[in-house]
């Protein structure tokens, strides 16, 4: 079974299999992605939280991103793709009005993994060079990287926290003020069950959203998963099920060790 699967096949799927966990249906999600059962984020809790305001033909959206230098954010593809322009809001919590701390920057340049294409979740990684670098102090900092000896790492059952100005609920709006959630990590072959075989693959890493009342949703893409022992970022907010952030499947990430030298080659940075 091929890795990448388009998009009108897994609908296909879906129909023909009722009694299967509700799948991802990738392009549902392009425009956003949120935190559910989460708490308010505290001034300087999260200094490598970026909100991107993002210009698409078909309209504005949301999507978070993490800073790994002051030059360069690390976001999902689905958010910049097809972008004709993006906005990156540095250091503020809130998103209307900015706080004081506030640093606004455009892109000046949008990377896109070139395995990604948006019928698929395969290589749902992207970076953005902005126009010029960021300010840092205690409420913008860079987050170090998982490096390429975490690609075999499983994080098992080890706590990792999501954050996000995403939905609460699948029925509710994206939130002015930046969430977070601790979540555990779900194993990769249990995740797989709640998708369609080649949907979920090695390089994700999924979280168990504990029946759907703690998740990442609509609004939160492109948004960093932290592991909580190291501080190290090692994923990125890429789907969830077609059912919805409530659904009870597993919430997905692209798994950002599996990209280290992808990263490294395209920024130039000393990553570690």
């Amino acid at each position: 079974m091929k890795t990448a699967i388009v998009v009108s096949a897994l609908l296909a799927l879906v129909s023909a299999s009722a009694t299967r966990s509700p799948i991802a249906r990738f392009k549902d999600l392009l425009p956003e992605s949120r935190i559910v059962g989460g708490y308010l984020a505290s001034p300087g809790q999260f200094p490598y939280q970026v909100a991107l305001q993002i210009s698409l033909p078909q309209g504005g959206t949301i999507c978070g991103g993490s800073i790994i230098d002051a030059q360069w954010i690390l976001t999902a593809a689905h958010c910049v793709y097809g972008a004709s322009k993006v906005v990156v809001i540095a250091g503020s919590l809130s998103l209307d009005p900015l706080d004081s701390s506030a640093q606004t920057r455009h892109s000046f340049q949008n990377i896109i993994h070139p395995g990604f294409h948006p019928s698929f979740s395969k290589d749902d990684i992207a970076l953005i060079r902005l126009d010029s670098p960021l300010v840092l102090n205690r409420n913008v900092l860079p987050i170090r990287i998982a490096g390429r000896s975490e690609i075999n790492n499983t994080y098992d059952q080890e706590i990792v926290v999501a954050s996000g100005w995403g939905k609460t609920s699948d029925y509710s709006y994206s939130q002015n003020e930046l969430r977070f959630v601790d979540l555990y990590v779900e194993n990769l072959e249990t995740c797989k069950t709640y998708y369609y075989p080649g949907v979920v693959t090695e390089s994700n890493v999924c979280v168990d959203t504990d029946y759907g009342t703690r998740t990442t949703c609509l609004g939160d893409s492109g948004g960093p998963l932290v592991l909580q022992s190291s501080r190290r970022l090692i994923g990125c907010t890429s789907f969830v099920s077609q059912g919805g952030c409530q659904s009870g499947a597993p919430s997905v990430f692209t798994r950002v060790a599996n990209y280290y030298d992808w990263i490294q080659y395209n920024t130039g940075l000393p990553l570690n």
